[in-house]
């Protein structure tokens, strides 16, 4: 069996909106009772420095307020992931990406991802990654992955071989690594 349509332009974040309904509960209005307990918090820790330390009740709110967001920073970055992989889905996964003739392929033990090389609009420097960016999404190749500078090399090479002339063009950081040897940024990495 087969159904077909046309999808838009980041017509899955709207698809996907009530994934954070489903993944974190209650817990995604958390972020408002924050921002209530460090307005309160900030007005008590203004008022206990003004009374004991006249005039200096804005460092109270300087140092409540950075602490605060210290916390809520650690809680965040613990949230999402918790929540995922209470739902089965393993904290990291191995992923192997080929080059094919017609496609991309992005295989992982769980998942398995086709990007057409024609629906790669751009190669572009990530965080630690290279970014294949498509059709209202992107995939990401994290650098760590390749053994040396050579091996990144070719790969990126390889994708560039499959791209079509416009891709290439809004691709000059790749095409910069491939041709002169040089980091995504102008930087010679080791």
């Amino acid at each position: 069996m087969e159904v077909s349509g046309q999808i838009g332009i980041f017509e899955n974040q709207k698809a996907c909106k009530p994934l954070s309904k489903h993944l974190l509960g209650r817990m995604r209005f958390a972020q408002w009772g924050f921002i209530a307990i460090m307005l309160v918090g900030d007005l008590a820790v203004s008022w206990l420095f003004e009374t004991l330390y006249p005039g200096s009740g804005w460092l109270g709110v300087l140092l409540f307020t950075v602490a605060a967001l210290f916390v809520w920073n650690r809680y965040c970055r613990t949230l999402v992931p918790k929540a995922w992989m209470a739902r089965g889905v393993p904290a990291a996964s191995a992923i192997t990406y080929r080059i094919e003739d017609q496609v991309l392929v992005l295989q992982g033990d769980l998942t398995s991802t086709h990007v057409a090389w024609s629906g790669v609009s751009q190669i572009a420097p990530g965080n630690a990654a290279w970014l294949f960016i498509g059709s209202g999404q992107a995939w990401f190749l994290p650098t760590r992955f390749f053994a040396d500078r050579q091996q990144e090399r070719a790969f990126l090479a390889d994708c560039l071989g499959k791209l079509s002339a416009e891709a290439k063009v809004r691709s000059p950081e790749a095409v910069a690594l491939v041709e002169a040897d040089v980091g995504p940024w102008g930087v010679a990495r080791p």
